[in-house]
């Protein structure tokens, strides 16, 4: 699957450091907005799974998944797409926003390369 569903603080902190170039939806799982464009992510997430010149992996998680340490990834939004190169934030996006999530990716990550 090209959108790895995270469970846990852990698992999102594993999945950051281990992919060089990461895109982290942070979602709500009351969040009718986030639960509308989870279709359209999965399409995105597969779309850059089978391009061979761009190397970016996708992953969720919900807010009760990670629980206090929410706090450490700086969210005040649902859905905020944060993407991280070399385990460092590069950029976000706030609200659903696939043209933004495009621009970050080839701007902020260098086309993730």
């Amino acid at each position: 699957m090209a959108l790895h569903e995270l469970k846990s603080p852990s698992e999102l902190q594993s999945f950051i450091t281990t992919k060089p170039n990461a895109v982290i939806c942070f979602s709500a799982t009351w969040c009718g907005p986030c639960t509308a464009s989870k279709p359209d992510l999965m399409s995105m997430a597969e779309s850059y799974h089978r391009d061979p010149l761009v190397d970016v992996s996708f992953g969720i998680i919900y807010e009760n998944s990670l629980g206090e340490s929410i706090h450490e990834y700086r969210i005040t939004a649902f859905p905020t797409y944060v993407l991280f190169v070399g385990g460092n934030e590069e950029g976000r996006v706030q609200g659903v926003n696939f043209d933004g999530i495009r621009r970050l990716i080839e701007v902020q990550g260098k086309g993730c390369k």
